[in-house]
């Protein structure tokens, strides 16, 4: 199994629900699994900040876009 022992596995893409990495890491023993949305969510509020001056807060946006993953 690819991901026998393996914490966590993280995809840096982005998509509604489980992407073929995702769903691989799933069926292969990865303890946990996580999506991208966290880091598209993240880069854009940076962005934000380094442009505007103010880093808009993250949490609400990152929920509102986050789809079950099981």
């Amino acid at each position: 199994k690819v991901f026998e022992g393996c914490s966590l596995a993280y995809e840096l893409a982005y998509a509604k629900g489980l992407t073929p990495f995702l769903r691989l890491a799933a069926q292969s023993g990865a303890a946990r699994w996580a999506d991208g949305v966290g880091m598209l969510a993240e880069q854009a509020a940076q962005a934000f900040a380094w442009w505007r001056g103010v880093r808009p807060p993250t949490a609400a946006v990152i929920e509102q876009l986050r789809v079950p993953l099981a």
